[in-house]
């Protein structure tokens, strides 16, 4: 960047674009001395780095993720930012400091819970990942703050008699698009959101396969997954009706997943059974039964979708006759 005097008298600033040409701009004066004032303005102008605010910032993530996440991650990064949002102020996202978020993390755990300060601790790494790459901010604060612990908990899973149980609470109300639902949720270990969207095509009776492939809706670990379907499954499928799009509906139309949640919620209370198991106690259900029956955790982590092997281990504590029969070689 230098200065260079027109034949008018004018001085002009040579410097290059971000694209590499050069250009110039006048410094509206003959003076050497206003002229290396305007230099001296302009190169402090033109390395000042641009501000982006949080409250920007967010809407731009929450685009990108709606593309790539489900819609319950998406709600969760929502909440997340909207929450830290509320607590920091619209901030310059490189502005945000270690102590700034370590404050919020803290504040959520004693608002909410510590499983609550967790997800967000993940949310917002993620979130803080995602501004880095975009040079929306230099550091992720995240990156100089322990991953919150949260105490270990052993998973809430149906026994077969609770499970019977609530199975007539929904028969006797005579929801049967519900209870095949059910069944069908207990013999497969699907998440709520494949559930819900699953279509006739993922689906080969013949080969009793049932195929999630990210086509229709984005699994939670993005992968690809291919199940086999027992005969309870199978059984809970040739009692529905083809001609509707999704597998799974009420008068043609697609269950919501809320309604799908306090529904049931209504029939495990009906049934007179532990009433802290809800929806996702299914799926906890169908690892559990599986793990009883010694089916080893790597092939329950891979019917389950799970991404990481550790997130399966906590049914490990039901592989008891697998662990007495290795002690007593002794």
């Amino acid at each position: 960047m230098y200065l260079t005097k027109r034949s008018n008298g004018i001085y002009h600033v040579h410097f290059f674009k971000s694209n590499g040409k050069p250009t110039t701009i006048t410094t509206g004066t003959k003076s050497k001395k206003g002229a290396l004032q305007f230099l001296r303005s302009f190169q402090i102008e033109k390395t000042r780095k641009p501000e982006f605010y949080l409250r920007d910032i967010k809407q731009k993530f929450l685009i990108h993720s709606e593309a790539i996440h489900s819609t319950k991650t998406n709600r969760d990064y929502k909440l997340t930012l909207e929450k830290f949002l509320h607590f920091t102020g619209n901030k310059i996202v490189s502005d945000i400091t270690v102590n700034q978020v370590n404050e919020y993390l803290q504040h959520r755990i004693k608002e909410s819970s510590t499983y609550q300060g967790r997800k967000d601790y993940i949310n917002l790494k993620s979130f803080f990942n995602w501004c880095k790459r975009l040079d929306f901010t230099e550091i992720n604060p995240l990156d100089k703050i322990k991953r919150i612990k949260v105490p270990e908990k052993q998973p809430l899973f149906f026994t077969k008699k609770e499970f019977a149980k609530v199975c007539k609470a929904i028969s006797k109300n005579k929801d049967y698009d519900l209870l095949g639902l059910t069944i069908f949720a207990v013999y497969t270990g699907l998440r709520r959101g494949e559930l819900l969207n699953l279509r006739w095509n993922q689906i080969e009776l013949n080969s009793k396969m049932l195929f999630l492939n990210n086509s229709d809706y984005i699994t939670k670990s993005k992968r690809i997954r291919t199940i086999p379907l027992s005969k309870k499954a199978i059984a809970v499928l040739k009692r529905r009706n083809r001609i509707d799009e999704f597998v799974f509906n009420r008068n043609g139309e697609k269950f919501d997943g809320d309604y799908v949640t306090q529904r049931f919620k209504k029939y495990v209370i009906d049934a007179e059974i532990n009433n802290k198991l809800h929806w996702h106690s299914l799926r906890h259900t169908f690892a559990s039964w599986l793990v009883q029956k010694d089916i080893p955790i790597q092939k329950v982590s891979l019917l389950l979708g799970h991404s990481d092997l550790s997130t399966t281990q906590i049914y490990a504590h039901l592989t008891v006759n697998d662990l007495q029969s290795s002690v007593s070689v002794i």
